[in-house]
This record gives C-alpha cells, sequence and structure tokens, in this order.
C-alpha cells in the first residue's frame, strides 16, 4: 500500500493511501520545523493553546460536542523530533464510509478537516486579538506539571538525559518541552506572535488513508487550505547531520530518590535510514536487544539477572541505538560490563544462523502489521519522505530478509559507544523487586 503524492501548491502536498480494506481511516495534517534553540518550547505551548477553543467552538466542551456529532472523531496532537526536524500537526482517525448512514457518506473528512482548519487558522482570541491570558496560564501549568513529572519517571527521565549528553551541540538534543523557567517567562501576546510567524511560514503535509479517491480528497484539501497558505517560495528540505563516530566515551552520573537505578548507553552506529546498511544495521539492532531472543535479553537479564529490563532502539535517522538497562544501583558495574561483551560479541560474530533469521522474520513481521494500522503507515512513509527515502513496506520487507551474515559484521564493526548515563536510584526497593532482578 504506497501513497500517491500529490504536490497540489509549492506549500502543500495531499499523499494518499486509497484502501476500502480497513475499517477505520485516518487523515493528519503535518508541519515539517527545523528545530529552533530558542523556541521549540513555544511551539509545543502553541498547540496545546490551540486546542483550547476557536472562534466557532470557543471552549472544550464545544470542540468536542462536534466532534461527537462526527461521529466520535477523536483528535491527537502531534509534536515529536524527526532528527533534527521538528514535526507538528493534529491527527484524526474516521470511521469507515460504510459504517455511516447514507445521507453522511462522503462529507466526514470534510467536516472533521473543517474543525482542523479552525484549530490551526482561527482559534479563540481576546478583542484585542491575542491569545486569552487563562488559556495561556492553564496551559503554562500543564506544560510545567508535563517537565516536572519527568522526575516520577526513571526511565524518560534518564534516556532525556543521556539524549542532551549524547546530542550535545546537536539540534535534536534541544527540549521539546523546554524548561519550567521558560515556560512561566511566556506572555499571550509573544505566544501570539510566535502563532502568527508560524502562519506566514507554514507548509502542510496531508496525509490520507481511506476509501475516498486522490482527486477527491486533494480538491477538499485545497478547498480547505488553499486560501490561507500564504508562503509562495519553495519549502527547502530540512536536514540532519549525522555524527558517524563519537571522540570518546562520555560518561555523566545523578542521584535520585527511587528505588530502581537506569543505565543508559548511547552508541554510534554511522548508519542511518538512507545509508546502503540500513537494512543491515536494523537488523542488528533486532538482534542485540528487540527480539524475544536478543542477546541483552537473554544474557543481561535472564542469564545473569543483572536487572529488570534491558533493551535498545535503533534511531534511524541519526544513526544512534540507545541502549536502557533498569537495574538495582549496586549491579551497575555488572550490568554494564554485560553489555559491552554483548555489544562486543554481536561485532566478533559470536552468533548463529537461527538468530540471524529471528530477527529477520521479527522484523519482517512487524512491519506487515504496519499495513492494517493507518498512523503506522503514515509515521513509515512520511518519516521516509522527510529524508528522501524512496523505500516501500514491500522492499524494506525484502531488504531485510536480504541481510546476511557478513553484513551484521560489517555494520556492526562500526558501531562505538559514545555515552554512558547511570540514574543512581538511593531510595530502598521492596523485597520482591530486589529478588526479580538478581534471581
Amino acid at each position: 500500500m504506497i501513497p500517491n503524492v500529490h504536490k497540489v501548491a509549492s506549500n502543500l502536498t495531499v499523499r494518499v493511501c486509497q484502501t476500502k480494506k480497513l475499517k477505520a481511516g485516518m487523515i493528519s495534517l503535518s508541519v515539517v520545523l527545523p528545530i529552533d534553540r530558542e523556541n521549540t518550547y513555544l511551539t509545543s505551548l502553541l498547540l496545546s493553546v490551540l486546542h483550547r477553543g476557536t472562534r466557532t467552538y470557543p471552549t472544550i466542551a464545544d470542540l468536542n460536542r462536534r466532534l461527537d456529532y462526527l461521529f466520535g472523531t477523536e483528535l491527537s496532537v502531534k509534536n515529536d523530533y524527526r532528527g533534527d526536524r521538528h514535526v507538528i500537526g493534529i491527527s484524526a482517525d474516521l470511521l469507515g464510509e460504510e459504517y455511516l448512514p447514507k445521507d453522511c457518506r462522503g462529507r466526514l473528512m470534510e467536516d472533521v478537516l473543517g474543525v482542523m482548519y479552525e484549530i490551526l487558522f482561527h482559534p479563540r482570541l481576546d478583542e484585542n486579538g491575542y491569545f486569552l491570558s487563562h488559556y495561556v496560564e492553564s496551559e503554562k501549568n500543564l506544560q510545567c506539571d508535563a517537565i516536572a513529572a519527568l522526575r516520577n519517571s526513571p526511565r524518560a527521565y534518564a534516556i532525556e538525559h543521556c539524549g542532551e549528553l549524547l546530542y550535545d551541540g546537536e539540534l535534536c538534543g534541544v527540549k521539546i518541552y523546554g524548561t519550567e523557567e521558560q515556560v512561566r517567562s511566556v506572555t499571550a501576546d509573544q505566544l501570539t506572535a510566535h502563532w502568527k510567524t508560524l502562519l506566514a511560514n507554514l507548509a502542510l503535509d496531508v496525509f490520507y488513508v481511506g476509501p475516498e479517491t486522490d482527486e477527491a480528497v486533494c480538491q477538499c484539501v485545497e478547498k480547505i487550505f488553499l486560501p490561507k497558505l500564504t508562503r509562495t517560495e519553495p519549502i527547502g528540505m530540512v536536514t540532519t547531520p549525522v555524527v558517524r563516530r563519537g571522540e570518546k566515551i562520555r560518561r555523566a552520573e545523578e542521584s535520585l530518590p527511587v528505588s530502581q537505578g537506569q543505565l543508559v548507553i548511547g552508541v554510534r552506529t554511522g548508519t542511518v535510514v538512507t545509508d546502503r546498511d540500513y537494512y543491515a544495521c536494523a537488523v542488528a539492532n533486532e538482534m542485540l536487544g528487540v527480539s524475544p531472543v536478543s542477546k541483552l535479553f537473554v544474557n543481561v537479564r535472564e542469564k545473569h539477572g543483572l536487572c529488570y529490563h534491558c533493551s535498545s532502539h535503533y534511531n534511524m535517522y541519526k544513526g544512534v541505538i540507545l541502549i536502557t538497562c533498569g537495574l538495582l544501583p549496586e549491579n551497575k558495574l555488572l550490568a554494564e560490563r554485560e553489555i559491552f561483551a554483548q555489544l562486543h560479541a554481536l561485532q566478533e560474530g559470536a552468533f548463529d544462523a537461527e538468530e540471524l533469521q529471528a530477527a529477520k522474520k521479527s522484523l519482517e513481521n512487524s512491519y506487515r502489521q504496519i499495513e492494517d494500522n493507518p498512523t503506522a503507515l503514515e509515521s513509515f512513509y512520511f518519516g521516509r519522505a522527510l529524508v528522501g527515502a524512496g523505500d516501500s513496506l514491500e522492499s524494506c520487507r525484502a531488504g531485510f530478509a536480504s541481510v546476511e551474515r557478513e553484513d551484521i559484521l560489517r555494520v556492526s564493526a562500526k558501531m562505538a559507544v559514545d555515552t554512558v548515563y547511570f540514574l543512581n536510584g538511593t531510595a530502598q526497593a521492596d523485597g520482591e523487586e530486589a529478588e526479580d532482578a538478581t534471581d
């Protein structure tokens, strides 16, 4: 299921995956921005304030009533980094046409897009044309609460702080929600000015999965959004510089009153999604710490009982594998030594054909399931479009299947540990946790 791409205008792209096999479709609006060291936290706050009310639906209750009327449509906010790109937007799941009353078929998508249009272009403003101050203050409090709450999730806290060290000097190291001090200082007129600047430079990328034809989707999107898109010059592609290998291992340690320690290790692979060796690197990561028979799970957790969990995640845009391990603080040195040993074992070829085959099959199955999930379809195709990669689901599955032993040895030889971050839990773990971590 490959989307057809339509360049409606220099600032409006529509991607359509026409299918009638899914019970629910999806439509999303995306805006791709460079990560702004000074204003990224403002963009995150803006997204929250925009959803508080519009000119036609002035409160959250009014918005929800309208969405309930549209057969229970739910909107979700997109706010994430893809490499050094900041991707924001709105997504909506759409009930399948065959489940709608006959007199409503063909109208649901346009009605939902109308609500999205209101949120982006006509939010509720005061008599002076600024965001309502009490809306701004309320969302500031919630964003600050989210920042503070990170300490209540040791794993997320450790991942973020390892990322700050790992990506020091790189744009994706900027905190997406900023600091509490930054957020507290925002005023309604400052946020309004930021919104107007964003609109003046707006380029939309629309992704649709469902039964409607390409022509119908393009006409609907063009009718609603094109008159409001004022930017005329072509939009340049945001690039992501790739650090292929760190100069030395960087280390950091913090202490918090939590019972479980968190060890996070950043590994530079030198391989990103647009590289020839991407498929081999993805399979190598699966073998290292993703599949149920991965080296980290089988050895660090099951065989040696050094942790509660140990797994790895491959950031294909930055070429980084992030290994996360939750453990008792006293097991830190042993666990780190064993993780390094398992990475070295992969590099030395200490794996058999069954391990390689299991990793390949695991990835193939994961990519096969994407076809049944509209949101996953968008994430796959839009994510690759951001970097100019022309992969399809079929070509990816074929690429994983083609990986051989020598490919794993070649890509793993380039892997080098860059960063080691340890969050030392200073609170006493309860007996059940301690026993589980050391068995």
